[in-house]
């Protein structure tokens, strides 16, 4: 009679021992940390991989701008919804490339994320980006350097007025035009002279730019 209890109890211990430990910490921390083993326990128990953290982001979001490839893998596998916005309504794609992890913006794409490579371009030269690497990435993937945002700048012209010139150098090298205008009518180096950035001037004058 001792028999079937004995083996129901060993059944359930051999469950349970399937079974991963629930988390330990929160799914926000393990993000954060880029804690593989809490974040498969997390999605093991049921957490919903698609909800805000505390600062507006999505775990694909904290994921991709922290540059985890793994990480950013592990959630798509599981569901992350590639397009999501975050709350200030950037996608996990614009997060990675606005932190310079071109490499993340490559897989996500390859996992159908949506890009919009002029714009993109533009908010990265508003972000401050100094990255080579996230500049060729957007040229390659079609970014025109002589695209204008809402207030007529291009993103050369965007770096000269912040005095960028890590930026302004490799738009530059991608061929930006350095005899650029803006929408007042300012060349490119009459602008960088105005604003007193002469290393930028420079820079420009190097590569042809002209005397306004």
């Amino acid at each position: 009679m001792t028999k079937v209890p004995l083996l129901l109890l060993l059944a359930l211990a051999l469950t349970a021992c399937g079974e991963p430990d629930r988390p330990s910490i929160s799914l926000y921390l393990a993000l954060q940390r880029g804690d593989i083993d809490q974040i498969e326990r997390h999605i093991h128990w049921g957490a919903d991989i698609n909800e805000f953290d505390p600062d507006g982001r999505r775990p694909l979001h904290v994921a991709a701008a922290t540059g985890r490839v793994i990480v950013v893998e592990l959630l798509l596998k599981h569901g992350a919804e590639v397009d999501a916005p975050d709350r200030a309504n950037r996608t996990a794609l614009e997060r990675a490339v606005l932190e310079g992890r071109p490499r993340i913006a490559e897989l996500l794409l390859r996992h159908g994320a949506s890009l919009d490579p002029d714009s993109l371009l533009i908010d990265a030269a508003r972000a401050g980006t100094q990255h080579r690497d996230v500049v060729r990435w957007l040229v390659d993937h079609g970014a025109s350097l002589e695209t204008r945002g809402t207030d007529g700048d291009t993103a050369l012209l965007i770096a000269i007025r912040d005095n960028n010139h890590r930026l302004a150098r490799h738009l530059i090298d991608q061929g930006a035009d350095v005899n650029v205008h803006d929408a007042a009518g300012n060349s490119a180096l009459g602008l960088a002279r105005a604003l007193g950035h002469e290393e930028i001037a420079q820079q420009l004058r190097r590569f042809g730019a002209s005397d306004p």
